[in-house]
C-alpha cells in the first residue's frame, strides 16, 4: 500500500462513514469497500494482491486492512456488537 498504518486507519473510519452511516455492516463489506477506495486512489499497490500468510483466503492488502479493524475495535473506533455485526460508535 501507498499508505502508512495511521493513514488505513482513518480510511477505514471514513469508508465506514460513507458507505454505511449508522447501520451495521459485516466485516468483509468494509473490507471490500476499502479495497475499493485503495483501488481507485491508486493507493493499492500489485504487491497488495499477493495472497498472504493469514488465516483463511485473502490478499496481503486484504489482511492489512483486517488487522487494521481489529485495532479500530481495541481503540473504540469500530464496535463489534456480534458475530459479524459492526458499526460505528
Amino acid at each position: 500500500m501507498r499508505i502508512n498504518t495511521e493513514q488505513l486507519r482513518d480510511v477505514i473510519i471514513e469508508v465506514a462513514r460513507r458507505r454505511f452511516g449508522t447501520r451495521e455492516f459485516a466485516r468483509r463489506d468494509l473490507m471490500d469497500a476499502v479495497e475499493s477506495h485503495l483501488r481507485s486512489t491508486k493507493d493499492w499497490t500489485n504487491e497488495d494482491d499477493d495472497l498472504s500468510g493469514s488465516r483463511g483466503l485473502k490478499s496481503r492488502g486484504l489482511a492489512q486492512i483486517d488487522w487494521r479493524i481489529t485495532d479500530l475495535k481495541k481503540d473504540g473506533r469500530l464496535i463489534n456488537k456480534s458475530r459479524d455485526k459492526w458499526r460505528l460508535p
